[in-house]
């Protein structure tokens, strides 16, 4: 028999295998990170039963949700298999009703033991809700706060690799938090799949003395920080990341030269949203150097223009940041950033220069 299990008890269970039973469409809107998505109706055949429903009630649409569904139960219980392999499946939908009882079910019915979650996604979405909303962030944050361009990600990311506790929240965003942020190829997520991938993130992060991040505003593309988070990046220790701005223009034309031709498109685009701060004129030349694959001066107008004047605004004084590193050089900057961390929080447990963790004496 199938074990209807709740989310607390679930998301401490080892060796699961978390099975979203829903329709494509509502996958995609959220679900449980590492999910797999074995949906029962597709988003066509769940439409025409909820016609159904509304139109001739309940009975008749389960009845037409079962002709539906049960020519596909083999090879559904064949994904699920491969899916799972060794581990244990925990099937869910939306509210923990009868799509996933069904499928439990049927598991059952073949010899195959499974969970179902109660309440379905409706209850894990609460559930981060609420552990968000009373979040205690135990880290202190040093917060990358630079202009466009000068290697802010790049530096996390080398820190990160050397063992140092990293937040990147463009990343989990699949935004670049800015106009053209949505630009090259990365998976553009919503407030649903944010919340959830910020929340396991934040679980393996929060015993840390400090924690890595860029300065950003409240909103990142389609999704908002938590409140406790963006207060968090408000206080935290300022490190202020400066570059020339030839390397700031290169760095960035490296970043965006795999451009296919619908980021192109979404580009111009974009550029059409600033008309009203650049001027019909300036949006029309930089559309020209575009079209004709001048990177390098459509990024320094862009720089100088737009980015600059706008970030400069959020900017401290110089004599509020703990830090300012020159990123010209990253593997110096790297190094500076390291040994202010060492200073900083000797004492505490810190990555060894091989990125392995030891202790640091003070």
């Amino acid at each position: 028999m199938y074990t209807d299990i709740d989310v607390k008890t679930v998301l401490a269970l080892k060796n699961r295998c978390f099975i979203d039973v829903r329709s494509p469409a509502e996958f995609a809107e959220g679900s449980i990170p590492g999910a797999v998505n074995v949906p029962l109706l597709d988003d066509n055949e769940r439409h025409l039963v909820g016609i159904t429903y509304r139109q001739k009630g309940a009975k008749q649409a389960k009845l037409d949700g079962l002709k539906i569904v049960a020519p596909k139960l083999p090879a559904l219980v064949d994904r699920i298999l491969e899916k799972c392999q060794e581990k244990k499946p925990v099937i869910f939908c939306w509210r923990g009703g009868m799509r996933s009882q069904a499928v439990a079910s049927v598991l059952e019915l073949v010899g195959i033991k499974a969970f179902r979650l109660q309440g379905g996604y409706k209850a894990f979405r609460r559930f981060i809700l609420d552990e968000l909303a009373a979040f205690n962030l135990i880290p202190e944050l040093v917060v990358l706060d630079g202009l466009t361009g000068v290697g802010k990600t790049l530096i996390l990311k080398q820190l990160q690799a050397r063992g140092h506790p990293v937040l990147d929240l463009e990343s989990l965003a699949g935004h670049r938090g800015s106009v053209f942020g949505g630009l090259g190829g990365q998976e553009k997520r919503g407030q649903k799949v944010f919340d959830a991938l910020l929340w396991e993130q934040l679980q393996g992060l929060n015993s840390f003395p400090y924690l890595l991040v860029e300065a950003e505003s409240r909103r990142i593309g389609q999704v908002f920080l938590p409140e406790f988070l963006f207060a968090a990046i408000g206080t935290g220790k300022r490190i202020k990341v400066v570059a020339s701005l030839p390397v700031r223009v290169r760095r960035i034309v490296r970043e965006y030269t795999d451009m296919g031709e619908a980021n192109m498109e979404e580009t111009e685009a974009a550029l059409d949203r600033l008309v009203k701060r650049l001027g019909k004129r300036l949006v029309a030349e930089l559309k020209l150097l575009l079209r004709e694959g001048n990177l390098t001066a459509f990024v320094e107008i862009l720089l100088k223009e737009y980015y600059d004047p706008l970030y400069r605004k959020s900017q401290l004084p110089e004599e509020d940041y703990e830090l300012i590193v020159q990123a010209d050089d990253l593997p110096g900057a790297v190094a500076q950033i390291e040994n202010y961390l060492r200073n900083t929080f000797q004492g505490n447990s810190l990555p060894a220069r091989d990125g392995s963790m030891d202790q640091v004496p003070c």
